[in-house]
């Protein structure tokens, strides 16, 4: 959430109260309002008892909606609102749907209960998710956890207790978004084994989805950094003063935030390198279809989360959010380069993926060392590790049309460019000496003396009798069988290399066989498209074309714009008037003299990026709660017919 303004806190609060119930919303509603407040001050804003105070305390704390502090001189817990996880969660629908598309409906439904217990412990995950989600009828073999076959009738006979008919991420209830996915009924279900369970979270906590939960995470980042800072005083008794001694403080409140961090993925660690669900560790698992099993190979996983059944866990909603920007991408790439490329551009994004860890870091994020290199330095895979995430259901020899050798600018294609391309306030340079873009390219046909040998054209259609890619004039694959890895990898280099001169740079050649994303120029991009498309909707082509003026060329006054935008000087007053009241232009008034006459004063138009996307933004949040109040007032209105649905009975029958 960019900013915390009056639409945005209501937003939070509508989005508690429609997932979580009327008690958790108005304790984050009092926390917004008033900011960072105790058990008795929430009790006088929210008009509950402390008792009722506490239990809601409880909740919001368990969902991670609030943070808490406590002061060890005076032993006072005070508690903040975390409104970042509350918005996150008008993405649950995109977010469950993301992760059943990825790692199966098991995984899609653990995400769901998570949702719906906030942090838990593996062992009740499992118990909860098995009562929930299990058919009725067959035993539950289990084999490997036996403090659970304790309890294996008592929970058979319970199951119709753990059903709730308010949750809003059951499957057979209500659909988040829209998003939801049926459960299979009767004798198509099959029972739920408690190692099947165990081995998909497991999954789950290796790729990041799902994290393991300390009793630092319970506070903000920034009242953490205070403790450790506090902490790390203790140690110098004379105080922090001058340059060495305060780079020593420096230095060990870093180490200490970064071993806090690892700390937190402990428990990833050791699956990764234990269960060797990391692709570089072992030659990966494929199914028969060729498609990647969740992403991991491996399947003892489950076996070391058993040893360990008190461990909690919870929805790590950064890393969910890092996929869903990915599909994001994915679907923007497609809109451009057609479908094979943006396959081959997902399977990059799916590679960076598994070393990007959150979309956005600030001065408060607690990162592992891992995590801070990866940051600083840039995330970078080489060609191999994309083709190992790509499906084997893409054809990579479709979508690229034919071109003569002649026409192939070999020394640009294969430009190898050390930097992010240039943006807004950026003093980087995107070009390179002409010995880095040739000497650095990894294109194994290259000719180091200013040539490229005939017989291996870039783009994969030759008019040789010899093409290495595998594909000749025609399009065709050579030869009768399936095409080996290597034709298959060159020919996916020429997919990469046209993301790479695309105007919008999706790809980068970073190095010798080395490619990256720049998500920041990327991500601006989709502002500037999201951003258009609203302009045009609402002002038509004329303000779409003013406003592309206005970005590119900064300020103009009413006289230089009409010539530009080739329009009539009155339809450009108008259009620009139009849009300055709805709030996406400005006017800045100069004038010549002191009297200040209008026609003795230049009028300078410009666009105001930063506001018109906070204005944007606070306009969607606005729409946003108007749309949940609609909602509980047709849901008022129909209060009856959605009373008889919700019936037991009534459900029964329909089934």
């Amino acid at each position: 959430m960019a900013s915390q303004t009056k639409s945005a806190a209501e937003l939070c609060t509508l989005l508690v109260s429609e997932l979580y119930g009327q008690l958790p919303s108005r304790i984050v509603a009092a926390l917004l309002a008033r900011g960072r407040s105790n058990v008795r001050d929430l009790a006088l804003s929210t008009s509950l008892n402390p008792k009722q105070v506490r239990h809601g305390l409880v909740l919001v704390v368990q969902h991670n909606l609030v943070f808490y502090q406590t002061d060890h001189d005076t032993g006072n817990t005070t508690y903040q609102a975390n409104p970042q996880a509350a918005y996150h969660l008008v993405r649950v629908g995109k977010t469950l749907d993301v992760i059943d598309r990825r790692y199966g409906p098991m995984a899609k439904n653990i995400a769901s209960d998570l949702l719906m217990l906030g942090h838990a412990e593996i062992f009740e995950l499992v118990r909860y998710h098995k009562l929930k989600h299990g058919r009725k009828g067959p035993t539950v073999k289990n084999n490997n956890n036996d403090h659970l076959e304790n309890d294996h009738d008592h929970d058979h006979e319970n199951e119709h207790d753990h059903e709730d008919p308010d949750d809003p991420f059951d499957d057979d209830s209500h659909h988040v978004n829209g998003n939801g996915t049926a459960q299979l009924e009767g004798d198509d279900a099959k029972p739920i084994l408690a190692d099947d369970v165990y081995n998909i979270l497991a999954q789950l906590i290796a790729a990041g989805v799902v994290e393991t939960v300390s009793t630092s995470m319970l506070q903000s980042p920034q009242d953490l950094k205070v403790s450790v800072e506090q902490e790390c005083a203790k140690e110098f008794e004379n105080g922090v003063r001058g340059t060495k001694v305060t780079n020593e403080f420096d230095a060990m409140v870093r180490s200490q935030l970064k071993a806090i961090g690892a700390e937190r993925s402990t428990m990833k660690k050791k699956l990764q390198d234990s269960a060797l669900f990391e692709p570089s560790n072992i030659k990966r698992r494929k199914l028969a279809d060729g498609v990647m099993a969740g992403g991991f190979a491996g399947e003892s996983g489950g076996s070391i989360l058993q040893d360990e059944p008190n461990t909690i866990v919870r929805l790590n909603f950064d890393k969910c959010l890092v996929e869903l920007r990915n599909q994001k991408l994915s679907e923007h790439v497609e809109d451009f380069v057609g479908e094979t490329t943006a396959q081959v551009f997902a399977a990059v994004l799916a590679s960076l993926c598994r070393k990007i860890y959150r979309c956005q870091h600030d001065q408060h994020t607690i990162m592992t060392e891992e995590e801070e290199h990866a940051n600083f330095a840039g995330v970078r895979v080489t060609t191999e590790e994309i083709f190992d995430h790509l499906g084997s259901g893409v054809d990579v020899f479709a979508g690229i049309g034919s071109a003569s050798e002649e026409d192939i600018d070999i020394r640009f294609a294969e430009k190898i460019r050390k930097y992010p391309p240039q943006i807004q306030g950026s003093g980087l340079q995107g070009t390179l000496d002409e010995g880095d873009e040739v000497m650095g390219s990894d294109d194994e046909d290259y000719d180091r003396n200013g040539g490229h040998t005939p017989a291996a054209p870039t783009n994969g259609h030759g008019h040789g009798s010899e093409n290495l890619n595998g594909v000749n004039h025609n399009g065709n694959h050579s030869g009768d069988g399936k095409p080996s890895r290597a034709d298959q990898i060159c020919q996916m280099r020429q997919h990469l290399l046209i993301l790479t001169e695309a105007k919008q740079h999706f790809v980068r050649h970073c190095g010798q066989n080395e490619w990256t994303v720049d998500f920041d120029p990327l991500v601006q991009n989709l502002r500037y498209v999201e951003l258009d498309t609203m302009i045009e909707d609402s002002f038509g082509r004329q303000g779409l074309r003013l406003t592309r003026i206005l970005r590119e060329k900064g300020k103009l006054d009413d006289k230089t714009l009409p010539a530009m935008a080739l329009m009539r000087k009155p339809d450009v007053h108008v259009k620009m008037a139009e849009m300055e009241m709805a709030g996406f232009l400005e006017v800045q008034e100069v004038p010549r003299d002191n009297n200040r006459a209008a026609n003795r004063t230049i009028f300078f138009w410009f666009f105001d990026e930063a506001r018109t996307l906070k204005r944007v933004l606070d306009n969607a949040y606005k729409s946003m709660v108007r749309c949940l109040e609609r909602l509980e007032v047709e849901r008022h209105k129909k209060k009856n017919v959605l009373e008889f649905a919700t019936r037991r009975d009534v459900q029964e029958k329909a089934s």
